[in-house]
């Protein structure tokens, strides 16, 4: 008996195994839910491992200063270029791979205005009221955000990043860091130098070829400043206003009563960095967007070949930023 159970036993395990089903090793392959990217900077899109679930991939780019992606598959782009995404199963020897494109951020406004410490705010195209204007967004770290109940047309920024605007009823108002406190007098356009001091122009017309009075803000009141007029406003490091009038002309305060003319150029905005750089875009006289020009700090102004727009500022180092006729806005 007990030599017939020892010849039994290896039949039944031979019989046991070849009834139990074989497992297949054979892993699914990843498929990724893209495999050509395309993003603007700052803008973010989540990558998608078919049948795995995110904790069982191991995600990489490329060139994480392109674009980066986090432990779940979160893809942000940070600047102009392009990067491979690979998905790699922690699991398996197997990978898939996406292609991303990284073009610019496409931003919309109507004007802009850049502080000394480099702060930009955006007057939006979106209207918040009839009477006010639009909305007010700070972009930081390619990222636009809105600041809240308050609508404008023109925007300047303190040297401490605090925008100041005049809505489309000529109120004008300070951002004090949670809400607008409303200032005195009325305005058309406002300008804020590095140096902390604010000019505007008026709503008064004095001059039928140059436009409306010009005022500086001494803390407590607007003090008009005589022999000159203007439609659009900047101002120097050392707070020395420029202006461009309703014929297009540039004007230079000398320090006292007088100002001097460029009669070299002829502008619809103007706007100075920091550092002095002083930037106009040219008349607006046709359908297309009007040519950039940057002064040279004597007296020529030379054509920066760019495409054109109507509103600009500059940064501090003396970079121009710009909106054009269609409010897409651009930079150096």
């Amino acid at each position: 008996m007990k030599f017939f159970l020892q010849l039994l036993l290896p039949c039944l395990l031979l019989l046991t195994i070849s009834c139990v089903k074989s497992v297949d090793e054979t892993p699914e392959s990843i498929t990724l839910n893209y495999t050509d990217l395309p993003l603007q900077v700052g803008s973010s899109k989540l990558l998608l491992a078919r049948k795995y679930d995110a904790t069982e991939i191991i995600w990489s780019s490329s060139d994480s200063t392109v674009a980066s992606i986090t432990d779940k598959g979160i893809i942000t782009a940070l600047k102009v270029g392009q990067t491979t995404m690979t998905a790699k199963s922690k699991k398996y020897n197997i990978s898939a791979t996406c292609m991303v494109i990284v073009s610019p951020m496409i931003i919309e406004g109507k004007d802009i205005g850049i502080g000394a410490n480099g702060s930009i705010f955006i007057i939006g195209t979106d209207s918040t009221s009839a009477s006010s204007g639009y909305s007010i967004s700070e972009l930081k770290n390619n990222q636009l955000t809105k600041l809240p109940d308050c609508g404008a047309v023109r925007v300047a920024v303190s040297p401490l990043g605090m925008p100041w605007v005049v809505n489309k009823a000529h109120k004008i108002l300070k951002y004090n860091g949670t809400g607008w406190d409303e200032l005195p007098g009325l305005a058309t356009d406002i300008a804020i130098g590095a140096n902390g001091s604010v000019f505007t122009i008026g709503t008064i017309e004095v001059s039928p070829t140059g436009g409306n009075n010009i005022m500086r803000w001494t803390g407590t009141a607007w003090e008009d400043m005589l022999d000159c007029a203007g439609t659009r406003i900047a101002v120097t490091p050392a707070g020395i206003p420029w202006v461009v009038n309703k014929s297009g002309l540039v004007y230079q305060f000398g320090g006292t009563y007088l100002w001097s003319a460029f009669n070299n150029v002829t502008a619809s905005d103007i706007g100075i960095g920091t550092n002095g750089s002083v930037f106009v875009t040219g008349k607006n006289t046709g359908e297309g967007n009007p040519d950039i020009f940057k002064f040279d700090g004597v007296y020529d102004w030379s054509n920066i070949g760019v495409t054109g727009g109507t509103n600009i500022s500059v940064t501090p180092d003396g970079k121009a930023w710009w909106i054009d006729k269609a409010n897409l806005v651009h930079h150096q």
